[in-house]
């Protein structure tokens, strides 16, 4: 069986993404690279490890990305909602129930979606 390694993603500011990261979904950054032509920064998210990826060619790509999105498990889903619009971030819908988990999606600053995702217990 192959083990998950990271999740890459391209951003248009690097600056403006780790604070994204770091501030609103409490990921930790665990190694940086910086050459000549791009940066990387790894970040922890509870065990899986995302890499933000700056290249000026960022600008022209076309977004959305390949990635559809990026789940989070979370204690109180009325709690992240509460954050996500005290930061103006956009929620795409409504919470809604999925099996056993209540969910929500919303978009990062890259054009990203994530999801929020709550034990359900009915």
């Amino acid at each position: 069986m192959n083990k998950f390694g990271h999740i890459g993603i391209y951003v248009r500011d690097m600056e403006k993404s780790i604070k994204f990261y770091t501030d609103l979904l409490d990921c930790k950054i665990v190694k940086e690279y910086e050459y000549p032509e791009m940066r990387l920064v790894f970040l922890d998210a509870g065990g899986t490890h995302i890499e933000l990826i700056y290249k000026s060619s960022n600008e022209e790509r076309n977004y959305p990305g390949p990635i559809d999105h990026l789940a989070f498990k979370v204690e109180s889903l009325d709690k992240k909602i509460k954050m996500l619009n005290e930061h103006r971030i956009e929620i795409i819908g409504e919470p809604r129930i999925v099996g056993s988990s209540r969910i929500i999606f919303f978009k990062g600053i890259n054009n990203e979606r994530f999801e929020f995702v709550e034990r359900y217990n009915g």
